[in-house]
């Protein structure tokens, strides 16, 4: 993932006044995210420090998000707010950043949450390419998952 300034989330709290920041990950953040990952049965195998950012709230963690290059496309994954922070924008200001800091301007993810992410601007890929679907597959087992499609958002050009 390119390496750039991450800013403040606006609202994520409304008025509690309270302000989380997205930052790149470091290696130091690696335990959260393998615990939080394992409480929420998500995959940890092939875990890469640099692929992910961090949620902080005043310095502590409340979530985090990867963005990793599967074959030629770019796929958001792993994304998770802890239990008490979450309904508060924080999940969907994480995929908004990934989506931003995507090099390219097309991300997929394997969800099984297809109306949360609708509400994030991507489609289910009615129809899929065998090479995407093989590497979302080999990347995080699409094919799996009873209810898991693969959705698509496609940042617009300016």
């Amino acid at each position: 993932m390119e390496k750039q300034e991450c800013s403040k989330i606006q609202g994520a709290y409304g008025s509690s006044g309270k302000s989380v920041k997205i930052r790149h990950a470091t290696e130091a953040d690696m335990a959260f995210i393998e615990e939080e990952l394992k409480k929420n049965n998500m995959d940890t195998a092939s875990l890469d420090y640099r692929e992910f950012v961090v949620a902080a709230e005043n310095g502590d963690r409340v979530g985090f998000g990867r963005l990793r290059k599967t074959g030629e496309a770019y796929q958001i994954g792993c994304v998770a707010v802890i239990g008490d922070k979450r309904r508060r924008g924080i999940g969907s200001s994480i995929v908004k950043h990934l989506i931003d800091s995507s090099p390219v301007n097309l991300v997929y993810i394997p969800a099984d949450l297809a109306d949360y992410f609708s509400k994030l601007g991507f489609v289910e890929m009615k129809e899929c390419s065998k090479e995407l679907l093989d590497a979302l597959d080999n990347a995080c087992g699409v094919r799996g998952e009873p209810n898991s499609v693969v959705m698509i958002h496609e940042r617009p050009k300016l």
